[in-house]
């Protein structure tokens, strides 16, 4: 059973892990592959690790996935391969949704038709693009926004697992 809680400091590393495992398939078709850079190594890691709020889904004492929520905005939402298309990703949103509220926002690369397809089947929609740089390698980004009562997930679910 996955259940969902409030992250420790101690889940760092394995927060660090989970989204290591999970950067190749987002950056896939997005950015060149030598741009990806350890989640730990991240210049905004300090912000991420100390400023956003996160949760880790868990099973047993193993981290699977986490969201991490910075006001409205949705910064980080990683599963670990091995545990995704089980309706994790779908709980750790509709648990950021809760929190943030309407209006919410993310920002995916653009390459990245998973996320993109998961985000719109939540009620999101495309709202704009822009081009930048990962580790100086060139990138597209789509943002994403979701305004209130636009989700087909049901928010109801959420209390269905402890936190």
């Amino acid at each position: 059973m996955i259940k969902i809680r409030p992250y420790l400091d101690q889940d760092w590393p394995l927060i660090c892990c989970v989204h290591d495992r999970a950067q190749p398939a987002e950056f896939l078709g997005s950015c060149d592959l030598r741009a990806m850079t350890p989640l730990a190594h991240n210049p905004n890691a300090n912000q991420i690790c100390y400023v956003y709020d996160k949760f880790v889904a868990c099973k047993g004492k193993t981290i699977v996935g986490f969201v991490a929520i910075d006001r409205n905005c949705i910064a980080l939402l990683y599963i670990d391969p091995d545990y995704q298309n089980q309706g994790i990703g779908k709980r750790l949103l509709n648990l950021a949704l809760k929190l943030i509220g309407s209006p919410a926002y993310t920002i995916v690369m653009a390459g990245n038709q998973r996320a993109i397809a998961f985000y719109k089947k939540a009620g999101f929609q495309e709202i704009g693009s822009f081009k930048s740089h990962v580790s100086g390698y060139p990138c597209r980004f789509i943002r994403l926004s979701r305004m209130l009562n636009s989700s087909l997930f049901d928010l109801k679910m959420i209390n269905n697992f402890p936190i």
